[in-house]
């Protein structure tokens, strides 16, 4: 049951969440304070349309309201608060964590001004990489995989980058589909579902091994799945697909590092347009950027991954250590 507290810490903030208990993220209080509590929407002010809104979502610079059919409602304002509303009694707290977690917590990082990436960061050694992708990429299958082979999580979903490059803690928790997780040895029937109806589940918590700390970023992935009949061709045929390859035009790369943003039509609608492609453009010329061609299935997936180093891999030869 939700205390009169409920302090907890990520993105190098503090969450307050007296009504709503938040599992997924670890307990804590530092940091600029952010609160979390229900509210009316027939109390929330009315906003003009705007050439980024959409029928499910309103914005204006330092605010947004957003409607998920069937779930509730979300005010996030001020890079400070986020108000939810629930739209009937049916609706599970888990299900508003969803959506909160996701959609109004990245507005809320936008409005603040972090540079909001779509993926999952992992830590290895005090480095970071993150591992970005379209949804259903195979971006938390990969990242469950890594802490398998001694990574730590340090987000899901939404990664925050500070100005000075380094990877802050945030959403540590892993979303796995339901024969993904049989395929890693695991109980769906034990886990929490992510959403009622979904066959798509939680590992938090000390299921996971997590990274506690902001580190430096040393290295981007564009995930590209293969197909099960490139993993079992010939190992003289098609070499260059199977092997992680530097982005080195910069034009390209800042084109598909910008198309991994967060929400782009958030950054637009809240007036971070021209922020946000300034932290790009910095962290494309500070990271580099590779393509990471992993095999499909995951015992391929993971037989590949023992091979790669990749902290190493997508750096020039002249930035690595001898």
């Amino acid at each position: 049951m939700p205390g009169s507290e409920q302090r907890y810490q990520a993105f190098g903030l503090s969450w307050h969440s007296p009504q709503l208990a938040m599992p997924e993220l670890p307990a804590g209080g530092d940091g600029p304070r952010v609160e979390i509590s229900p509210g009316d929407p027939q109390h929330w002010p009315p906003l003009p349309t705007g050439r980024h809104d959409t029928p499910f979502v309103r914005m204006a610079p330092g605010e947004l309201q957003l409607t998920v059919e069937g779930i509730g409602r979300f005010r996030v304002s001020g890079g400070e608060r986020i108000s939810w509303w629930r739209e009937h009694e049916g609706v599970s707290d888990q299900d508003i964590r969803t959506f909160l977690l996701g959609s109004a917590v990245g507005a809320l990082l936008i409005q603040r001004g972090l540079l909001v990436l779509h993926g999952n960061a992992l830590e290895r050694g005090g480095e970071a990489i993150v591992c970005l992708g379209h949804s259903g990429a195979g971006k938390s299958t990969l990242a469950y995989a890594l802490l398998q082979q001694g990574w730590r999580l340090l987000a899901d979903d939404l990664v925050a980058i500070s100005p000075d490059g380094l990877v802050l803690p945030g959403i540590r928790r892993i979303k796995l589909w339901h024969d993904a997780a049989r395929a890693f040895g695991l109980d769906p029937e034990q886990l929490p579902q992510m959403r009622q109806g979904m066959h798509k589940y939680l590992l938090m918590g000390e299921a996971l091994q997590r990274a506690d700390q902001p580190v430096p970023l040393r290295a981007l992935y564009l995930l590209q799945q293969r197909r099960r009949a490139d993993a079992d061709a010939d190992a003289d045929a098609d070499a260059d697909a199977r092997c992680i390859t530097r982005i080195s035009s910069q034009k390209a790369a800042a084109l598909r590092l910008r198309n991994q943003a967060f929400r782009p039509r958030f950054v637009r609608g809240l007036g971070q347009e021209g922020a946000n492609f300034m932290a790009l453009a910095q962290l494309q010329r500070r990271v580099p950027l590779a393509t990471l061609p992993v095999p499909a299935g995951i015992e391929a997936m993971q037989r590949w991954l023992l091979e790669q180093d990749l902290l190493q891999a997508c750096r020039p030869a002249d930035l690595v250590a001898p």
